[in-house]
């Protein structure tokens, strides 16, 4: 046999060897979860209540429909740090999930190696929370909303006024005692006030004049009209 017809029977060896070989695996896509919308009248409702001193805040979501498996919670805001502003963040997966969950939410940072030290953020007016509610059969449903934190000192310093610019949305009111306050566009498509505590503030005027409130504390929901 000569050189030529060698070179030729080692390809074609070489090309029947590779040919049988291991063919390559292919790892299939994980399945992305279907978006959907819950219904108006069986959303949940979300509470976000702010501690005394205003560094942290006390997230509340109750009526969850039964078929929700999972929560993804996140909460985004603008701190000022050494005179620049920076954005911040707290979120996690709720995964044991009944009728309401509660979590607490550190606007700072928390260091336990040696008892607990903290570190507050400061310069916090506000920021979006964003909730999404994951279902047994892998469908998503998000809630995003645009939410103010506010000291009680603040507000009377803004014409005893708070608002949701980005909702064109105001309360003016007359504030007893100190205190924060939170107000938010909730999942139910009406605007709510949370306190630190149990003042007797109260709303003098809103805008638009469109929404209204059946108590005159200020703390409570804003219905808008339909």
């Amino acid at each position: 046999m000569n050189k030529i017809s060698k070179i030729f029977l080692v390809t074609i060896f070489s090309v029947i060897l590779f040919g049988c070989g291991k063919k390559p695996t292919t790892t299939a896509p994980t399945p992305q979860p279907k978006v959907y919308e819950i219904p108006l009248d069986q959303r949940p409702y979300v509470s976000i209540t702010p501690r005394r001193y205003g560094h942290m805040l006390y997230l509340k979501i109750i009526n969850i429909p039964s078929n929700i498996s999972q929560i993804e919670y996140e909460l985004l805001y603008t701190a000022i740090d050494n005179g620049n502003e920076i954005e911040k963040g707290v979120g996690d997966t709720i995964k044991e999930i009944n009728k309401s969950v509660e979590r607490s939410l550190l606007l700072g940072t928390e260091s336990c190696t040696n008892g607990c030290k903290y570190k507050y953020d400061t310069g916090i007016v506000g920021g979006t929370i964003t909730l999404s509610f994951i279902s047994n059969n892998n469908q998503i449903a998000t809630y995003q909303a645009p939410f103010t934190l506010k000291s009680a000192t603040d507000i009377k310093k803004d014409n005893n006024t708070i608002s949701l610019s980005a909702e064109n949305f105001s309360i003016k009111a007359t504030i007893a005692g100190g205190g924060y306050y939170v107000l938010l566009k909730n999942y139910n498509n009406n605007y709510s006030v949370f306190g630190s505590s149990a003042t007797n503030s109260k709303f003098v005027s809103i805008s638009p004049d469109t929404i209204t409130k059946s108590t005159p504390s200020l703390v409570g929901d804003y219905l808008i009209s339909q």
